[in-house]
């Protein structure tokens, strides 16, 4: 479950451990984290117009500490442990390629560019990766793809809803 072979039309293929994508994602988080706080009008300065008006960069900055800390975790504890354990990091992959597809969303509703949208481009690319040589070979079961997409998403969700959340608070 752990390797990810990429044929190639020669007679070699190359196989590389499944951990790659996860690190590559990895990477593209804190790519991620510096588009959202460098590109356009930021990402706090999008929430607190939008959202939640006393919304700070701490708020960011920790929640993004939170999230980097337990998508490493999860790669590690994978790595150590392997099988099952496959369905944190891939969580995690869905929590990311969803949250990408959250920023794609919010540039075509408020027709501004999502600080982040940029960056989501190499989730799905990774994604793409994930699909091609792991998900259609069957690499990693069903099940297991399943349970990782609804976990990934149900946390997605759970991010963009608690912005909505404040909105009310706020407005009330």
């Amino acid at each position: 479950m752990g390797i990810i072979i990429i044929i190639s039309s020669s007679a070699a293929n190359l196989e590389i451990p499944i951990s790659f994508i996860f690190w590559g994602y990895v990477i593209a988080y804190v790519i991620h984290i510096i588009d959202e706080a460098l590109i356009g009008e930021t990402f706090v300065g999008m929430v607190r117009k939008l959202f939640w008006p006393k919304y700070e960069w701490k708020h960011f900055f920790v929640f993004n500490t939170m999230l980097i800390s337990l998508t490493i975790i999860s790669i590690i504890v994978f790595e150590v442990f392997n099988g099952l354990w496959i369905i944190a990091p891939l969580s995690a992959v869905f929590l990311f390629t969803t949250n990408g597809i959250w920023h794609l969303i919010s540039t075509i509703i408020t027709k501004k560019y999502s600080p982040g949208l940029v960056t989501s481009l190499i989730y799905w690319i990774l994604f793409c990766f994930l699909v091609r040589y792991s998900f259609l070979t069957h690499t990693i079961s069903n099940s297991v793809i399943i349970i990782s997409a609804i976990i990934g998403t149900i946390l997605t969700a759970l991010m963009m809803v608690s912005f909505f959340i404040f909105r009310k608070k706020f407005k009330q």
